[in-house]
């Protein structure tokens, strides 16, 4: 079930993009973005939670997305999320190095994702939205699962190498990025074995490798960010979970439990 929900969420961006190529109609990023959560609510799914900040709460700076993956009995991982969608024309995400904020005052948006996924003890990713023709589909292929290029729709990378292609010439292009070994479809992040669980041998591991980097596994989320809907303020949320000093803060919070997935390995 979470599989085939993941699936659908690759290739409704990959053939929205594709109509959007065709019909003229733009799709931007954060169209594209609150599609997904429009899917997965309407699905009803119990293994999936969707928080979307209200409007007079999203924050100036922050995060398009957070992501808690995990299950009760291995814990959760938690990731910031950043979203780009790939120029047609270009072949390139033109919107990379994005500053958010004007004149001396402005901040590269990677660096507002580096400072809360440190502040906040998440793993950061960028998200990239995607449509490829035939004649530019990728000599790599990441995934463990079978080759399904539509599954490129939506797909993920650490912040690091995101780094790295800003800082390179030419390193923007949707080849490029995809020929990081750690770029891959986001259903792998709740279905690879090696990325989507916390394989720890004890509920006492705090720290495991992921992405380069040590991460934290969380306890159970699922009762307070039942409760972030009805806050009037993030300050109200705790400050063990958001660092209110720096007050950068998710727009949108997705919650998958993986348990029933793991369970069929």
């Amino acid at each position: 079930m979470l599989q085939h929900h993941f699936n659908a969420v690759c290739d409704d961006i990959w053939n929205r993009l594709q109509n959007s190529k065709a019909f003229g109609i733009s799709q931007g990023e954060e169209t594209l973005t609150d599609n997904i959560l429009l899917y997965l609510a309407s699905q009803n799914i119990s293994s999936i939670k969707i928080i979307q900040t209200p409007k007079n709460l999203e924050p100036i700076k922050g995060t398009d997305w957070e992501w808690w993956i995990g299950n009760r009995k291995a814990g959760y991982l938690r990731y910031a999320v950043q979203a780009k969608k790939l120029d047609f024309k270009s072949g390139r995400y033109s919107s990379l190095n994005h500053k958010v904020g004007t004149g001396s005052s402005s901040v590269a948006q990677h660096k507002i994702l580096e400072e809360y996924a440190r502040a906040n003890k998440a793993i950061p990713l960028y998200a990239f939205y995607n449509h490829l023709e035939p004649n530019d589909y990728p000599k790599k292929w990441n995934c463990s699962l079978p080759i399904d290029y539509q599954k490129l729709g939506c797909t993920v990378t650490p912040l690091k190498n995101v780094k790295k292609a800003i800082s390179r010439r030419g390193c923007r292009t949707f080849q490029k990025i995809h020929e990081f070994k750690e770029t891959v479809p986001v259903r792998c992040l709740a279905q690879c074995p090696n990325i989507a669980f916390a394989q720890q041998d004890s509920n006492d591991t705090t720290y495991i490798p992921k992405f380069d980097m040590e991460a934290k596994v969380y306890s159970d989320p699922w009762d307070w960010i039942s409760e972030m809907g009805y806050l009037s303020s993030w300050k109200q949320v705790q400050s063990e979970l958001y660092d209110h000093e720096l007050g950068y803060y998710p727009k949108r919070v997705l919650l998958v439990d993986t348990e029933e997935h793991e369970l069929k390995k």
